[in-house]
């Protein structure tokens, strides 16, 4: 597990994405945020999507990084979207009161689906019984 931080860069149709790969921490943070203002000058699009999915660990600084590209990102007026995060950046995120960033959870599913409850019992023959004439046993004349 590596604790360099790799920042790859993608775009099309005034969209850019940065991917960050590996540690966002104190040493290697203060790149993120000058990687986006230095996109953000030279191509001037329209939404900036930053995919932390497999950042390995963030620490405070890291999480100052990923809001300073958000307040850069905005003041250029585009939009900014957290794509992806690992569990450590979506915890981190939350801990330091910065969770208006992260997306939408995806519904989460059960591990067995769930039956539905039986209301009633199946009988196996008829589907309607027979109703009686009032001629057999315990019927009324």
């Amino acid at each position: 597990m590596s604790d360099e931080l790799a920042l790859r860069m993608a775009g099309r149709q005034r969209q850019l994405r940065v991917t960050a790969v590996g540690g966002l921490h104190a040493d290697n943070a203060h790149r993120l945020p000058k990687v986006v203002l230095g996109l953000l000058r030279q191509y001037a699009p329209e939404a900036v999507l930053l995919d932390l999915g497999a950042v390995t660990r963030i620490d405070t600084v890291g999480v100052a990084a990923v809001v300073l590209c958000q307040k850069t990102t905005a003041r250029h007026g585009a939009t900014f979207t957290l794509d992806g995060c690992s569990p450590a950046v979506r915890s981190a995120l939350r801990a330091h009161h910065a969770d208006h960033l992260l997306p939408p959870e995806p519904p989460r599913h059960h591990a067995m689906p769930l039956r539905r409850r039986h209301t009633g019992t199946v009988c196996p023959g008829r589907s309607h019984p027979q109703w009686s004439t009032g001629h057999g046993i315990g019927g009324r004349r």
